[in-house]
């Protein structure tokens, strides 16, 4: 092939890339389209009650466009009214994984919260045979994971079970002393179970990681802490408090007790749905 042949034949292949490229590019934006196009008419639909419709329209966005969590997250709520409940675990846990670290900027504390706390009310409501319970049981377990014990810790305080919960609390901060969520939610949790010596150990040092929380100072003012430079001074100097680990016993998920210490309060602003009986 003499060289006259050779620039013709990369010149053809050049042009051919290109186009290849562009047409994969064009039908990357149509995916994204159709993917917009869907989930607004999930929203609609999901307005209007149209639960089944909501549901058809989700699952079409999230095939065309699988990086969205938004629409994860929005198919999870529509699953749960139409009781689908182990398909709305499964839409809100790949949310929660398609979510950035805390640390991009990118990253969705609302939407972070909001699929937490689905994932944790329907796993604590609707999970009569403890088959979600135990996957995440094994989960935490198995990755020493403090957000999986700190979900634990929500869903059994949702049950009613205050010492399970209290047990994956605790697990959840020793693993990861730094976690300002679990440290606040655990103290104000301890509040709310008038276990005032316990919560002010616990909520001093949320106060070490965060000093402009609102709800964490009103916990801390409930029980007689002000917050201020004082505290601080204070928290600093102590934050050498290490939550005792749980013991090596996975905790029973059967072990329900009748009646609640806490009473669930959904946390979407948009669609504050108690799952349905």
């Amino acid at each position: 092939m003499n060289v006259k042949t050779i620039r013709i034949v990369r010149v053809v292949l050049t042009a051919s890339l290109a186009g290849a490229a562009l047409l994969s590019l064009g039908a990357c934006g149509d995916m994204l389209t159709y993917a917009q196009d869907a989930k607004r008419a999930g929203i609609q639909q999901y307005a209007d009650g149209d639960y089944p419709a909501a549901v058809g329209s989700f699952q079409s966005a999230a095939r065309q466009d699988p990086r969205d969590a938004d629409t994860e997250y929005r198919l999870g709520l529509s699953y749960e009214q139409v009781g689908s409940y182990h398909e709305a675990v499964v839409a809100y846990k790949t949310c929660l994984a398609l979510l950035p670290s805390p640390a991009n900027a990118n990253y969705n504390a609302q939407l972070h919260e909001n699929a937490f706390n689905r994932l944790s009310l329907v796993v604590a409501l609707k999970d009569p045979s403890n088959v979600e319970t135990d996957l995440i049981i094994k989960e935490a377990h198995d990755g020493q994971s403090a957000s999986d014990y700190q979900m634990l810790g929500r869903i059994f305080r949702y049950r009613g079970d205050a010492d399970t919960a209290i047990e994956n609390y605790r697990q959840a901060i020793s693993l990861d002393p730094e976690n300002f969520g679990a440290a606040k939610e655990f103290g104000i949790y301890l509040v709310s179970l008038s276990q005032n010596q316990d919560a002010t150990v616990v909520l001093r040092d949320a106060y070490r990681l965060n000093q402009n929380d609102s709800d964490l100072n009103a916990a801390l003012e409930k029980i007689g802490m002000v917050p201020g430079p004082d505290l601080l001074a204070a928290s600093q100097t102590e934050h050498d408090y290490h939550a005792p680990p749980a013991n090596n016993l996975l905790p029973d998920p059967t072990a329900v007790p009748a009646g609640s210490t806490d009473t669930p309060a959904p946390a979407d602003p948009n669609s504050p749905i108690v799952p349905k009986d």
